[in-house]
């Protein structure tokens, strides 16, 4: 994807957490709840490659969940 490996261990990164802090998860599945997603990500690249229609998506999506992430974190920077 555009963004690299760097982006999407971010982007895992903050996924993780929405996660963790949303739904009570046992420590022994933390790392194999990170790993499905870093396969999940895989698999979009994969597609991401191969079709126009489906890089346009995704690239407005990914564009999307970051400017949210961005949003919340200032949000939470400012409100304490």
């Amino acid at each position: 994807m555009i963004l690299g490996s760097i982006g999407v261990s971010v982007i895992i990164s903050i996924l993780l957490q929405l996660i963790f802090g949303t739904f009570i998860i046992k420590n022994k599945l933390k790392p194999f709840i990170s790993v499905f997603l870093g396969l999940g990500f895989g698999v979009v690249c994969f597609y991401y490659d191969a079709g126009s229609g489906f890089k346009i998506l995704i690239d407005y999506l990914v564009q999307g969940f970051m400017t949210g992430a961005t949003a919340v974190g200032l949000y939470e920077m400012v409100k304490k």
